[in-house]
């Protein structure tokens, strides 16, 4: 005889485990601090290219003043500029996403306690059944 209790708590924990629970596992496998230096890290490279395609195509669209004026500009004063724009960029989006890898991080957490406290009260129910029979 089935129980519809039963059936019920197997059919959502399969289901939750066949959507979330893929981000749940990725982050089971790392502790705090490596699954936040991996996004983090992720993420600087990210910005990286990014700001040198920004950096490319702002040179693109700005060719025919480089070109003229390919003397008189200041390159070092340029550098510095592109330079601190660029630790400003790392900067901003390293603290974003280390503040939403961390909590990306404890609500996995949060939501496998919970797929494992449903699987402890599987477990129960099938061992106060063994028991019965």
């Amino acid at each position: 005889m089935l129980n519809e209790n039963k059936v019920k708590m197997m059919t959502k924990m399969s289901i939750y485990e066949k959507n979330e629970g893929k981000t749940m596992l990725k982050t089971a496998k790392y502790f705090k601090g490596d699954y936040v230096s991996l996004g983090v890290l992720k993420t600087v490279i990210s910005v990286t290219v990014a700001f040198v395609i920004i950096v490319i195509l702002f040179a693109l669209y700005q060719a025919d003043s480089l070109t003229q004026n390919v003397n008189s500009i200041d390159y070092a004063s340029m550098g510095k500029s592109l330079a601190g724009y660029y630790v400003a960029f790392v900067i901003i989006f390293g603290i974003i996403s280390g503040v939403v890898y961390s909590s990306k991080y404890e609500s996995s957490r949060k939501e496998m306690k919970k797929f494992f406290l449903r699987l402890n009260k599987l477990e129960r129910f099938y061992n106060s059944q063994k028991k019965k029979n």
